[in-house]
């Protein structure tokens, strides 16, 4: 029997027995990669396999195998926890820690204990701690080379999916509005119904910004016809840039982690319609200018001194070309003044220090309001 046939095998039998398991799995697209260094792989919408590597495994051991890899997908570590250039072998290896401590035992999955960590992180935190123990560099061992190649590969295609994070999101809220679980435990099904459970969804809030800034470029012209009633009606233009300036509470309060999460959130959302971004850093006054791209390695922490936002709204009513400004901060400081109607998002530290600042911010103008999710919240 081929190994095609045993995965159909396996999945004919996860129709009958396991709903879950087989509904997420029906959101991806099965392939044969003979490239990979691991016996299978997940991302893009694609679960790979190598038909190599499988060839001495039992139906059992690719069952197990082609389960782990739904298990990544259901945790959503594929598709919405993917920092900004990350270390490939650490992910693979966070990930497969996360599932031992968090879902299952899988005796090919090592464990926190392997690695000396303790028990109970989330994901990220686990990659935090094994950014520094899975190296990019060549290993000197070579039993040692292959074991993080094979993890590099395994999350080489691992990128941010909103609409497949929104699929399997579905999937899960099926399976508890019919308690279709399957052989799925108990505490698995905390650990996947726990990613639901986001108080705010500041990727949205992110998104409609972007588009908000970005709808700034759009200009009225009688020298191209309307897209849809010709040139009865003015038609649009967009103009070539669109510039965002993001000002940083270095005040002390916030840690160096947030930062760097903070900066590859931001990354993430504005790569694609954002020109240029710009970054300043201050407390009391304007400290460092710098672009994002260079923010991460040369923002300073400078102590726990006073803070004044109206040094960066100042800044950023000074600077027409700017069309969008997002502050992080804690928002501990006097409610500034705001002049001019230009389009203002504040990113707080965390829930507590939102709820403190939501009932000053609502009331400025142009302003919204969200918080990041600390990177120390525990869950898979």
């Amino acid at each position: 029997m081929s190994i095609k046939d045993q995965i159909s095998r396996v999945v004919d039998n996860w129709f009958l027995y396991e709903p879950l398991l087989f509904n997420v799995y029906c959101t991806h697209k099965l392939e044969e990669n003979t490239q990979i260094k691991c016996p299978f792989r997940t991302g893009k919408r694609r679960i790979e396999y190598n038909p190599k590597l499988l060839q001495n495994c039992s139906t059992d051991e690719i069952a197990q195998g082609l389960k782990n890899e739904v298990t990544r997908i259901l945790l959503k570590h594929p598709y919405q926890r993917v920092p900004q250039n990350p270390n490939r072998s650490a992910l693979a290896t966070a990930s497969d820690v996360t599932i031992s401590e968090h879902c299952y035992f899988d005796s090919k999955l090592k464990n926190a204990e392997y690695y000396n960590l303790e028990k109970g992180l989330s994901y990220e935190e686990y990659y935090r701690k094994l950014y520094h123990i899975c190296p990019d560099v060549m290993p000197s061992d070579e039993g040692q080379l292959q074991e993080y190649q094979a993890a590099a590969s395994c999350s080489e295609n691992w990128d941010e999916d909103e609409e497949i994070c929104d699929n399997v999101n579905m999937q899960i809220q099926k399976a508890q509005k019919t308690n279709q679980w399957g052989s799925i435990s108990g505490q698995f099904q905390e650990t996947i119904t726990a990613s639901l459970k986001i108080p705010m969804d500041y990727r949205r809030i992110l998104s409609q910004f972007r588009a908000s800034i970005i709808s700034q470029r759009r200009l009225l012209t009688r020298m191209k016809p309307n897209r849809r009633y010709g040139f009865e009606f003015m038609g649009s233009k967009f103009e070539p840039k669109t510039h965002l300036l993001v000002a940083v509470d270095v005040s002390g309060s916030i840690g160096s982690d947030d930062l760097q999460h903070f900066f590859s959130i931001i990354n993430r959302f504005f790569s694609y319609g954002v020109e240029a971004i710009n970054v300043i850093a201050f407390d009391t006054e304007i400290k460092q200018e710098f672009e994002l791209k260079k923010a991460t390695g040369k923002i300073k922490i400078v102590g726990r001194g006073g803070t004044d936002f109206q040094c960066a709204i100042d800044y950023y009513e000074a600077h027409p070309e700017y069309q969008g400004l997002i502050i992080f901060t804690d928002g501990y400081a006097d409610v500034p003044k705001i002049k001019l109607r230009k389009q203002i998002l504040w990113i707080l530290t965390g829930k507590g220090e939102y709820d403190d600042a939501i009932h000053w911010i609502k009331d400025l103008k142009n302003c919204r309001a969200t918080w990041i999710p600390s990177l120390q919240s525990k869950g898979a």
